[in-house]
């Protein structure tokens, strides 16, 4: 009894370092920086730290890696398109991944390369010794797969990344049309499945489309 209590005293004791780690991933959210960007697409300009490597690229998704984890960096294109008809709707999750892995949640205000407020979301879940991030503003989302010892610096280069991209919001609500949006989801979710390791089946990571619908 002594050695179990031990061990459920040990697991809280990492979840509550990790969750104070994350935070400290994310003091500087509202420190005005001036971040140089330096790629450039259709959609948006942003920048691309030196130990982050491209591994896919298009004018509005971009795959990434960083030691043996991998993110995805998307224009948010409903939020952009909705904001034009909606401009007071409240951030939304798209709940996209299984809530009960869910083990930290973040909802701040990041500042951006233009001195502009943002409104995020950002969650952690855990997946065995596997970790995905999710990150949420009006203009992008990011979709991240991490490894314990990557966790931490993945979501400070996400943040840095977030608020150092302009998205060119007038092009992208002048450019997709609902049936753009739709060919533009299914590639999202192709997309996200080339960030999974090797053994790992996508499946078990996401909320199926009939469970997201009826909640």
């Amino acid at each position: 009894m002594i050695f179990l209590i031990c061990i459920c005293l040990f697991g809280c004791a990492q979840a509550g370092d990790l969750n104070a780690q994350l935070d400290s991933a994310f003091v500087s959210d509202m420190a005005e920086e001036k971040i140089r960007r330096n790629s450039y697409s259709q959609y948006l300009d942003y920048y691309l730290p030196s130990d982050l490597h491209e591994m896919e690229g298009g004018p509005l998704s971009n795959c990434f890696s960083y030691n043996d984890s991998r993110f995805i960096m998307d224009v948010n294109i409903s939020a952009i398109v909705n904001d034009r008809y909606y401009p007071d709707e409240i951030l939304a999750d798209e709940g996209f991944f299984d809530e009960s892995k869910l083990i930290y949640t973040r909802k701040s205000t990041y500042k951006d390369n233009e001195g502009l407020d943002h409104e995020y979301l950002y969650k952690v879940y855990e997946y065995d010794e596997d970790y995905l991030s999710y990150f949420l503003s009006k203009d992008l989302i990011f979709y991240g797969y991490a490894t314990r010892d990557d966790i931490v610096a993945l979501s400070s280069r996400i943040l840095l990344m977030a608020k150092g991209t302009i998205v060119r919001e007038d092009d992208v609500a002048a450019g997709y049309s609902l049936k753009n949006e739709i060919d533009y989801e299914k590639k999202q979710v192709n997309l996200f499945e080339t960030i999974m390791p090797v053994n790992g089946n996508v499946n078990d990571f996401l909320v199926d489309e009939e469970n997201r619908n009826n909640p």
